[in-house]
């Protein structure tokens, strides 16, 4: 066996698990992107996740049997690398052909959306997690690196700046991201355990981004402080030591987002949930399958994904357009203009 095949096995694997867990990553009564009973979803919706899954791996075996037998059929053959990249390309068209296969089956379950609307006589809680203090965090980090660098370094204090200035631009988006976040997203449950879930599910992703900004401003000061030719290689290659725990942190958030589903929903009693039907968004403002919502009646600009952990933005809605707009020009401007 050459080893061509093993990247292709790797490739290949994430593949099937990724579509394998795609149905699980949803409300507790959202199955493949359409608002079902959460009867059906546990009962009968069963056989349905069941066949999906038998195609997604099937395809992926074969996939694998394509690649592992192309050497022996075409021994010395230069193009058997473009063929194994043909056939990752071909398992993954099925796999995404097998989710909207299940998607159009799963429409014929589909429960009507109710026209009752209720609101909460409580506001719920639109603040930033840990306040504007700890917002100002990322800033204060690079700010002080910038410090040390006018301190100890003047010879290459405006290459420093200009990369922390870039750190600064960065955290800000992240910053704005989070915002926006905790206060245009989806409200669906009014009251309740469900209310306590999905208010607790959605400061994790806000604060998610705000400690992205974190991470960013720790990694650009420490960059920039191994540069410092006063230190000299004293803190060269000390970088893992951050890196390590903001990959233990970035999987032990993953872990408990696909425990608890999307809004918290699963680990609510289903007691609790009889009240809340959904996520509060129609069905056929979803698009692609369920991955995409466009909705220009939403005010919202976030709304849970269907298909996924977190968060997704109403691409119907004309702020989150500006928003996606201000995240692309951002870096490129400040690129341009520091760089």
């Amino acid at each position: 066996m050459t080893s061509v095949p093993w990247p292709i096995l790797l490739i290949l694997m994430v593949h099937a698990v990724i579509f394998h867990v795609m149905p699980r990553l949803s409300r507790p009564d959202i199955l493949f992107s359409v608002t079902v009973s959460e009867a059906f979803a546990a009962g009968a919706g069963r056989a349905l996740v069941s066949r999906y899954r038998i195609i997604v791996w099937i395809s992926a075996a074969s996939a694998l049997a394509v690649s592992l037998l192309l050497p022996a059929l075409l021994p010395g053959a230069g193009r058997n690398g473009f063929l194994s990249i043909g056939a990752v390309c071909a398992n993954a068209i099925v796999a995404a052909n097998a989710w909207y296969w299940a998607h159009r089956k799963a429409r014929v379950y589909a429960v009507a959306p109710s026209a009752v609307r209720v609101a909460s006589l409580v506001p719920r809680d639109t603040s930033l997690p840990g306040g504007a203090l700890v917002a100002l965090g990322p800033f204060a980090i690079l700010l002080a690196t910038a410090l040390l660098v006018a301190a100890l370094d003047g010879p290459a204090t405006n290459k420093s700046f200009r990369l922390l200035a870039f750190g600064g631009v960065y955290a800000a988006m992240m910053l704005t991201l989070a915002v926006t976040m905790a206060r245009r997203s989806r409200q669906v449950a009014v009251d309740g355990p469900a209310a306590a879930a999905e208010q607790r599910f959605r400061r994790v992703n806000a604060f998610v981004l705000v400690l992205v900004a974190y991470a960013a401003a720790i990694l650009l000061s420490a960059t920039t402080v191994q540069s410092i030719t006063a230190f000299g290689n004293a803190v060269s290659g000390r970088g893992w030591f951050l890196v390590m725990p903001m990959m233990l942190f970035n999987f032990g958030v993953m872990f408990w987002m696909i425990r608890v589903g999307q809004g918290g929903q699963r680990a609510v009693a289903p007691a609790a949930r009889q009240e809340v039907h959904g996520d509060a968004t129609p069905d056929h403002a979803w698009k692609l399958g369920g991955l995409v919502y466009y909705n220009p009646r939403d005010p919202a600009i976030w709304v849970e994904a269907r298909v996924g952990l977190g968060y997704t933005l109403n691409m119907g809605n004309k702020r989150a357009l500006l928003l996606i707009a201000a995240m692309m020009l951002a870096p490129m401007i400040a690129s341009r203009l520091l760089f």
